[in-house]
């Protein structure tokens, strides 16, 4: 079952989810912020800023039982293309705003916990796209040696118009709606700029601030990640061997070549299926290529005649 589950996984994902994956499988779990996925084309790169800077990230859909967070030092909601108001909006787990942890809130995650404890949201008609200036209210964690005004990136249609009850605005922009606000008594954060961004200038200041109040004590470097997973790796397949099949594709290519690092040669086989839908003789050149890589535990097998019948 080990060989067929890592065939399949290593094929397909990308080699982030494959280091997510075999890190869950092992025992013992890091310090990790979670990292709620509304859709946003920024959810990846929020967790790759996060990982930067030395906390180990873990990406979850909205509607995860918060039963899986309870290990979490933070969560972090993303952005997304819905409204809030949307008949479609993405499904989330309310419970999890009643965590004691450090929450942040980005642009859609903004909105949400603003409509959460009873701010107000609107479409202006002209939402914000692009650079803008933000200015400071009040002190805010995240405020921690960042000079203002600042440039920021905004990228929304609705805008907070009304601070919830318990909330205190710490942050605005030319708009004069909402930028950035916090719960008074409680650690919960909100921006409706993208820190994770180049064009928000100080927006890595922005989200050190968020991690340190997470207090992960543990750090994350992609080195000492990949070192670890290999020696679980290792304890798992045991005196088995591995059977992968690889594309030529960046993902199965270095998934591939982890997994050699880890195993050895002897230990794992990778496999091309030549499917005949590839450009002429490009089935070669990516078996010419791997061995030009050192790899020698590679065969090829040339099915294209069976997928023609297929089709």
């Amino acid at each position: 079952m080990l060989q067929v589950r890592l065939c399949k996984f290593l094929d397909t994902a990308r080699i982030y989810h494959l280091l997510d994956y075999l890190a869950l499988k092992g025992k013992a779990m890091r310090d990790f912020i979670a990292v709620l996925d509304f859709g946003s084309q920024y959810a990846h790169l929020i967790a790759k800023r996060i990982r930067h800077l030395g906390a180990y990230t873990q990406i979850f859909s909205p509607s995860v039982n918060e039963n899986l967070l309870r290990k979490a030092k933070g969560i972090v909601l993303s952005g997304g293309p819905s409204s809030v108001y949307s008949s479609d909006i993405p499904c989330f787990n309310s419970n999890i705003l009643a965590s004691h942890l450090p929450i942040l809130g980005l642009c859609y995650g903004h909105q949400l916990i603003a409509k959460e404890f009873g701010g107000k949201i609107t479409n202006t008609g002209k939402g914000e796209f692009g650079k803008a200036i933000l200015k400071q209210t009040s002190d805010f964690p995240l405020w921690k040696n960042v000079s203002f005004p600042t440039q920021v990136w905004m990228s929304h249609q609705d805008s907070v118009i009304e601070c919830p009850p318990d909330f205190e605005v710490t942050g605005v922009t030319d708009s004069g709606f909402v930028a950035a606000m916090k719960h008074r008594n409680r650690p919960i954060y909100t921006l409706q700029f993208h820190p994770e961004v180049n064009d928000s200038e100080q927006g890595h200041k922005m989200l050190e601030n968020f991690v340190n109040t997470c207090g992960v004590h543990s750090r994350w470097s992609m080195e000492t990640f990949i070192e670890e997973t290999t020696e679980r790796l290792r304890k798992e397949v045991g005196e088995r061997k591995v059977l992968m099949f690889i594309s030529g594709g960046v993902d199965s290519s270095v998934a591939f070549a982890l997994l050699n690092k880890a195993l050895g040669t002897e230990k794992l086989l990778g496999l091309y299926i030549n499917n005949g839908f590839m450009r002429k003789n490009e089935s070669t050149d990516i078996i010419e290529r791997y061995q030009q890589f050192g790899f020698s535990n590679i065969e090829s097998r040339d099915y294209s005649s069976f997928f023609f019948e297929c089709g």
